[in-house]
């Protein structure tokens, strides 16, 4: 444990002290997922591998370049139009808040909106300030002006430098993502054989086929996104450019790059665009508007679109994404609300194909922990009853009672007789789960016939089978009342015994229950048994347990019984069997013929 937990904090400490090299690389082979495609398919169709990859990057770049200069200009534009809001936003806060509110309370307010407004021009200025001509600030000079003070760059540092400085991570960080995807485009293929060869030759194929699913999937999910978030984007700047609200490109940008953003990305993109439309506006119906278009556009798209055109694929749960959102966000910054989705659907999509990764698959994935079966095994354990017979509840609506029985049902009692045979259970929970179970298989169970049964279901062996047992009676009486009885006292030979002293005068089928298995030798001596006691009564074998043992052969005089491994199956034959014979005195199935002396 103390071994994991140092790992775990020196794979932590590596993050964030190699921020600035994983960062770019995170978003280097995210692209690659996205652009790989696009240059195969360009290799397809005769263009040359050096040259798709380069016509692919230097698009890559144009349009990066673009985007970043008209982001600029909407950037400036939004600070040079701000303090033309300044009245808007005054009766706006006053009408919300109340005429109560002392003025200067609204006047900060306002203070603080301007202070924003400066603080971006001044970035987009490279922090330069403008004094009145034959008025030179003198160097590195405090300048008061309405009672704060500024401090103003000297000649020591000149403009150029300063913007140089602001420039210089943003523009290293971008110059390193380029070179890793101008890298990894060119080498995919190596990098993909020397995977496999970390994993080992001797799984090469096993390998090899898991990094062509997981690439297929992961390639298909980020292009997908891509267009769907582009389109979301396009469709919110388009729709603010219709309504009046300024810079509509710029707020179309922020919709696309922040809908990456599990879960609140797209609200958090809508919040700049309400609050500028309310300012621009002396009403409030352009605020509304622009509300709606993201409370309308975004449950669209991430409930009908995305679902359409993605279909099924590898998914992670809402508790994944807070948590992936919160770590990548803490280690990487701002940069990790974006890359912590795909970061980790990768993670989740490794762990399926490699078992030291299983576990973040099981704690990440959005696919259920444990199956139906286990899920009701659990409930069993944990003694409750309430969610166990809800559960079968549900089963039975959307499946006859028989394949629940099969599906459900008894795959649950068979997980509880495998654990009792490992040595799983005590005496005291082997107890409570007994108790558990039979509580629920007397909910369905029968009233008692006033007519001799003609056929009875006998366990093999153990409580589990005697509760396997009840189900299956309940299952045959809810459509033929008193067909069927159980032998719930004892199983096996013992079942058999009691079975006898009791003598049903109408019995014509004994069927042998099992969840747990039975060995072929331990088959042939109860049917040998039950043969030997009950003359010319048919005896069947029906055994649902997960091993599902093959049948008996024929031979030394002992005749095998007809098996069944689907109480379903069963079912239906017993129908046919009573349609058969509905004119006359029931007579079931008896094919198998009697055991010879």
């Amino acid at each position: 444990m103390s071994a994991t937990l140092v790992t775990a904090a020196l794979i932590i400490a590596a993050l964030v002290l190699g921020r600035d090299i994983l960062v770019p690389l995170a978003l280097a082979g995210i692209s690659c997922f996205v652009l790989v495609p696009i240059v195969v398919f360009l290799k397809k169709r005769g263009v040359p591998q050096g040259f798709a990859e380069g016509t692919v990057l230097l698009v890559v770049v144009v349009c990066m370049t673009a985007a970043s200069i008209g982001l600029s200009s909407q950037l400036l534009s939004l600070a040079a139009d701000l303090p033309q809001y300044r009245t808007n936003v005054l009766e706006k806060v006053r009408s919300i808040v109340g005429s109560s509110v002392p003025s200067g309370l609204v006047g900060r307010a306002i203070d603080a909106v301007e202070t924003y407004q400066r603080m971006i021009n001044n970035e987009l200025q490279f922090g330069v300030t403008s004094f009145p001509e034959n008025q030179p600030p003198a160097e590195n000079a405090s300048i008061k002006e309405g009672g704060k003070v500024q401090i103003v760059k000297g000649d020591d540092e000149s403009t150029a430098l300063y913007g140089l400085r602001i420039l210089a991570e943003p523009l290293t960080q971008a110059a390193l993502t380029f070179l890793f995807t101008l890298f990894l485009l060119m080498q995919f293929r190596d990098l993909r054989d020397r995977i496999v060869r970390i994993f080992g030759v001797e799984h090469m194929t096993e390998t090899t086929a898991a990094m062509s699913d997981a690439g297929d999937r992961l390639i298909a999910l980020f292009t997908g996104q891509v267009i769907l978030n582009a389109s979301f984007g396009t469709f919110v700047g388009l729709s603010l450019l219709a309504l009046g609200v300024p810079n509509a490109p710029l707020w179309g940008v922020v919709a696309f790059v922040m809908r990456f953003v599990p879960f609140v990305g797209s609200y958090i993109a809508a919040i700049p665009p309400i609050l500028l439309a309310a300012a621009v506006d002396p009403g409030w119906t352009k605020a509304l508007l622009t509300l709606a278009i993201f409370a309308i556009g975004e449950p669209i798209m991430g409930q009908v679109l995305e679902p359409l055109v993605l279909g099924r694929r590898a998914g992670l749960s809402p508790f994944a994404m807070i948590l992936a959102t919160s770590f990548w966000t803490l280690t990487w910054g701002p940069i990790g609300l974006v890359l912590a989705a795909p970061i980790t659907l990768i993670l989740v999509v490794l762990g399926k194909y490699v078992p030291d990764l299983e576990f973040i698959t099981v704690l990440l994935g959005d696919e259920p922990a444990l199956s139906e079966q286990q899920n009701l095994y659990h409930r069993l354990l944990s003694s409750d009853v309430f969610a166990a017979t809800e559960q079968i509840a549900e089963a039975e609506e959307k499946a006859p009672y028989a394949e629940v029985l099969d599906k459900l049902v008894f795959p649950a009692l068979a997980l509880s007789a495998r654990d009792r045979r490992r040595g799983r259970l005590d005496k005291e929970a082997l107890a409570e789960l007994s108790s558990t179970i039979g509580a629920i298989a007397e909910k369905s169970k029968p009233e008692k016939p006033d007519k001799d049964p003609v056929m009875v279901l006998v366990p093999v062996r153990g409580e589990f089978d005697e509760l396997a047992t009840r189900f299956a009676v309940s299952a045959i009486n809810q459509d033929h009342t008193g067909l069927a009885c159980a032998m719930n006292e004892a199983s096996g030979l013992t079942a058999l015994a009691f079975l006898a002293d009791i003598g049903y005068a109408d019995l014509q089928k004994i069927v042998l229950v099992t969840v747990t298995g039975l060995a072929e030798g331990g088959i042939r001596i109860l049917v040998d048994r039950a043969r030997s006691l009950f003359p010319g009564v048919e005896v069947v074998l029906l055994d649902v347990s997960s091993r599902q043992l093959s049948l008996p052969s024929s031979r030394d005089r002992f005749v095998a019984p007809e098996i069944f491994t689907s109480f379903a199956r069963f079912t239906n034959s017993l129908e046919h069997s009573l349609s058969n014979s509905s004119n006359t005195e029931p007579q079931i199935n008896r094919e198998v013929a009697p055991v010879s002396h």
